[in-house]
C-alpha cells in the first residue's frame, strides 16, 4: 500500500517543480524582455521599430542567455536581426560578443550575429509610379531603355554617388535588358531644385540618357570639377525656358519630393524596384547593382 502511494506523489512533485521551472523562466523573460525593450525604445525616433524578442537558439555564450531581437527599420525599408546579451547574475549587457580563435600565432574574432541579419522588406511602391507619371505629364525625360522591367532610381544633381554612373545608365539598361526611370529628389536644397531645372532643359534637347552624359563631362570624373561647373551654369542662368516653365518645373520638384519623402525615401541613391505586374516592390539606400536588384521576386 505504501508503494502505491508513493509513486503519484513523487510524480505530483516532479511536475510541480517543472511547472514552477516554467513559471520561473516565464518571469525572467519577460523582465529581460522589459530591460531590451527599454534599451531599444530610442530608435523608435529613428522610424526602428522592435517586431520581436525571443531566447536565441544554438547560441550558448557563458554566463550570459542570449535573446534575438528582430527590428523593423522603416526609414531604410529592411528588417534587421541582432542578439542581445544579457548576464545571468548581476545587472550587466552586452551589444556584441566576439568569438576568438588563435591560428598561426594570429587572433582571429568574429562577432556573434544571427544568419541573414538583414533583408530587405517587400512594401507597396506603387506611390513611385504616380511619381513616375507626372514627370512624364510634365514632359520631364527621365526613362532609359525599354523593357517590361522597371527600375527606379531616386537620383540628384548634387548626389556624388549618383554622378559617378551619370555615363553608364544607357548601358547598364541594355545589359541587363531594364528600363530605368530616373526619379529626381532636390536633397540639396535650391541649389538642387535649380540643377535639376537645367537637367530637363537639357534632357529636353538631347534626351535623357545624353543629358546624363554631358552632365558627367562637366568633371570627366571627378566629382568637385563637375560641382564647380554646373554650378557656374546655374549661375549664368542660361537655361532655354520660359519664366512660367522653370516655376512650374520648381513646383513639380518640390512636390515630388514631398511625396517622396512621405513615403520614407529621402536619400539619394535610392534603388526601387518591382517585379513586374505587382505593387509591392523592394526601396533599396544607396547602390546596389541592377543585376542584383532584377533577382529579387
Amino acid at each position: 500500500m505504501k508503494r502505491l502511494i508513493l509513486i503519484p506523489l513523487t510524480l505530483f512533485l516532479v511536475g510541480g517543480c517543472s511547472k514552477a521551472n516554467v513559471e520561473k523562466n516565464k518571469q525572467s523573460f519577460n523582465a529581460q524582455e522589459k530591460v531590451i525593450k527599454n534599451l531599444l525604445s530610442p530608435l523608435k525616433a529613428r522610424g526602428v521599430e522592435i517586431e520581436k524578442i525571443q531566447p536565441a537558439k544554438g547560441v550558448k555564450v557563458p554566463g550570459f542567455t542570449t535573446y534575438e531581437v528582430t527590428l523593423r527599420d522603416n526609414r531604410e525599408h529592411r528588417e534587421i536581426k541582432k542578439y542581445v546579451f544579457l548576464s545571468n547574475e548581476g545587472n550587466y549587457l552586452a551589444l556584441e560578443i566576439f568569438k576568438y580563435k588563435l591560428k598561426n600565432g594570429k587572433v582571429l574574432i568574429k562577432p556573434l550575429n544571427p544568419k541573414n541579419s538583414v533583408k530587405p522588406l517587400k512594401v507597396d511602391v506603387s506611390f513611385i509610379r504616380k511619381v513616375d507619371e507626372e514627370l512624364t505629364k510634365a514632359n520631364v525625360p527621365h526613362v532609359i531603355g525599354k523593357s517590361d522591367r522597371k527600375v527606379y532610381i531616386v537620383w540628384d544633381v548634387f548626389c556624388p554617388f549618383c554622378y559617378r554612373h551619370f555615363n553608364q545608365i544607357e548601358s547598364i539598361a541594355k545589359k541587363n535588358d531594364v528600363e530605368i526611370h530616373m526619379i529626381p529628389l532636390a536633397v540639396h536644397g535650391e541649389n538642387s531644385v535649380k540643377g535639376l531645372v537645367y537637367y530637363t532643359a537639357l534632357a529636353r534637347k538631347e534626351g535623357a540618357a545624353k543629358a546624363f552624359e554631358e552632365l558627367y563631362k562637366l568633371g570627366n570624373g571627378n566629382f568637385m570639377k563637375y560641382v564647380k561647373n554646373l554650378e557656374e551654369k546655374l549661375k549664368k542662368n542660361n537655361v532655354n525656358l520660359s519664366k512660367k516653365e522653370k516655376k512650374d518645373l520648381e513646383n513639380l520638384i518640390k512636390k515630388i519630393e514631398k511625396e517622396l519623402l512621405k513615403n520614407n525615401v529621402r536619400a539619394t541613391p535610392t534603388i526601387i524596384y518591382a517585379p513586374p505586374g505587382e505593387n509591392k516592390g523592394y526601396i533599396h539606400v544607396g547602390f546596389k547593382p541592377i543585376e542584383e536588384v532584377l533577382k529579387e521576386k
